[in-house]
């Protein structure tokens, strides 16, 4: 799982409610969070900015269980 999709778990929002807050669809928002897309560096900042999240690793994809951590490419 993406960091991203665990910030937003975390806070209590919808998929359908952060894309409207970043003006993309839920799809592509979607896309994001399963790495098949990698948001523009301007969504990258509005996401950081609507999860108060400020550190470089929220495209890393996160496996607390296994404690592995990997870069999204």
């Amino acid at each position: 799982m993406l960091r991203l999709t665990m910030l937003r778990i975390e806070r209590n929002l919808k998929q359908k409610m952060l894309a409207t807050y970043i003006g993309k669809s839920r799809s592509t928002l979607s896309s994001y969070e399963n790495g098949k897309i990698i948001p523009p560096y301007k969504i990258i900042l509005n996401l950081k900015k609507i999860l108060n999240y400020y550190e470089d690793d929220l495209l890393e994809e996160v496996d607390y269980k296994k404690k592995i951590i990997r870069r999204v490419k």
